[in-house]
């Protein structure tokens, strides 16, 4: 062991405790945006739902418009193509092409589609790479303004993909930490004291803390496993076990590929290939992938949602010019392994999608519960510590990114619906409303004193844009419940339901907290004049 002076180790504690805040305010944006995206497809249908319910997620006569589609773009920029429902039901197609530039650098050229199940017809044609697609995306722009900020904070690739991997990594520390540290855990699952102070701040810390324990270590391994497993997992395994080739490896854990065969090659109709899909499984389609459309050796694989009752889905591989069925493919390699079952569990496991809403429900609880520990955590750590000077700011941040947050995306969903009614680019008016908001909210705990004053204001402005997100959905010209409930399209009435309970709980505990407040300073008033 090391020995230090004692100034130079308490200057030593004091920056391992800032970069644990830090990295622990980071962790909270994860886990806060997380919650958020568990409903991010419905999140999509509420935001931009079409007249009319889709009769399935690939309605028959599908064919037709993805072929136009596909002869619309360049036989050389057809390498894969794929396609699955996003807002609203629309169908979502995309073909990907990867190239060397003059550099001989390697860019993606990506050209994308809506289809409208209803009337088949083509919309919203865009290029560009994934981020130049994801910003000309007006009907998903709310889901992938969350989703982006969850995955990978919005920093390029492979960057955020890493940072987010780390925070999953230490939200796994904290998980094990903390089980380990709690030594009387069955009593302290249900310990909460009655005393408005620190201690019981503590207390509804550790109850949280105790009853997320195994969902927090699930979340943060599974959520490791998918920021690691393309930015660093791949290209680590190719270079020890395959020399660097990462097309290689990829189709070892993916399976072979067939023969390269480039002639020209009429690709066979695929409705009759999803519906002989739907026949082998019994449930519904969730995505298709093609290699090679239009040529001799075009492969579509067909993965099916999982059928009733059961985690994992299956995957169908037909033959593309003649349409015949080759065989059903695991989620890795080319037969079954436990590895491949394990592998097909980590989607289901981290997104809380194996039982439709009632599973997502469960998971939104639950992610909620480890926002709450996250915050709660941090606030007693830097509480504690709020009289030393170095740690003043460090409390503020605290103060102001834990209600700050929430609000922010608030504004930036009523920013998307604003941009909207304005005929403006939807995600960079979100993006600066979400930044613009943030800022806002740290230079008031920054300036005012009383940072708990700060945080009622900040949940009561969270509450009122809540209950204005219904009007401005229905401003920029989203169709009412009338219409929603006449279709059999529930998302739209249930999330405006649950923004005005929401924004209805917070204005509720902003009342109590000042009435707690006032009262307290009254019976202060009370016990000096008595005094």
């Amino acid at each position: 062991m090391i020995r230090l002076p004692q100034r130079e180790t308490k200057s030593l504690l004091a920056i391992h405790g800032w970069s644990a805040v830090c990295l622990g305010l980071l962790l909270y944006v994860v886990i806060v945006t997380g919650v958020a995206c568990v409903f991010a497809d419905e999140i999509g249908d509420w935001a931009s739902p079409l007249p009319e319910a889709p009769t399935a997620r690939f309605p028959s006569g599908i064919d037709a418009p993805l072929r136009t589609f596909a002869e619309s773009v360049d036989p050389s920029q057809r390498d894969a193509f794929f396609a699955f429902p996003r807002a609203g039901g629309r169908m979502y197609a995309q073909f990907h092409h990867d190239a060397r530039d003059a550099s001989g650098k390697m860019v993606e050229h990506d050209i994308a589609v809506d289809i409208d199940p209803a009337t088949m017809q083509i919309e919203n044609r865009r290029e560009g790479d994934d981020d130049a697609l994801a910003a000309a995306d007006r009907t998903n722009a709310i889901s992938n303004f969350f989703i982006n900020l969850h995955v990978r904070l919005h920093v390029p690739e492979p960057w955020g993909l890493l940072l987010t991997g780390v925070l999953g990594l230490a939200m796994m520390v904290a998980a094990v930490s903390g089980f380990l540290i709690h030594r009387h855990l069955i009593r302290e699952l249900f310990t909460l004291r009655r005393r408005r102070d620190l201690l019981s701040a503590r207390d509804a810390h550790v109850v949280a803390g105790t009853w997320n324990l195994l969902f927090s270590f699930l979340l943060a391994f599974t959520g490791s496993f998918f920021s690691f497993a393309s930015s660093f997992g791949v290209p680590v395994m190719a270079m020890v076990a395959f020399n660097g080739d990462q097309e290689k490896a990829l189709e070892t854990m993916v399976g072979n590929p067939p023969a390269s065969d480039p002639r020209p090659a009429t690709l066979a109709n695929l409705d009759a290939m999803l519906a002989d899909a739907r026949t082998r499984t019994h449930s519904e389609i969730y995505y298709i992938g093609i290699e090679h459309w239009g040529r001799a050796d075009a492969r579509v694989s067909v993965t099916m949602l999982p059928p009733e009752g059961e985690l994992l889905g299956t995957t169908y591989v037909y033959d593309g010019p003649s349409g015949g069925f080759q065989y059903e493919k695991p989620a890795l390699g080319r037969v079954p392994s436990v590895g491949g079952a394990l592998y097909g569990l980590m989607a289901p496991l981290h997104f809380g999608n194996f039982a439709g809403v009632l599973s997502k429900g469960v998971w939104f609880a639950l992610g909620f519960a480890a926002a709450y520990v996250a915050l709660s955590g941090m606030r007693l750590w830097t509480t504690r510590r709020a009289a030393e000077p170095g740690w003043r700011p460090l409390t503020r941040a605290v103060a102001g990114i834990g209600h700050g947050l929430p609000l922010a995306l608030t504004a930036a969903a009523a920013a998307c619906f604003i941009a909207q009614i304005a005929d403006a680019e939807l995600e960079p008016v979100m993006m600066r409303s979400f930044l613009a908001v943030l800022a806002l909210a740290l230079a008031a705990c920054w300036m005012v004193r009383d940072a708990e004053r700060v945080s009622r204001a900040l949940l009561l402005l969270n509450g009122v844009l809540m209950l204005a997100l219904p009007a401005l959905r229905l401003l920029a010209g989203g169709p009412g419940w009338g219409a929603m409930f006449a279709t059999g399209q529930f998302a739209v009435p249930a999330i405006d339901s649950a923004l005005i309970i929401a924004g209805l709980t917070c204005l509720l505990a902003v009342w109590r907290a000042t009435a707690a407040e006032r009262g307290a300073r009254q019976a202060l008033r009370f016990e000096q004049v008595r005094g």
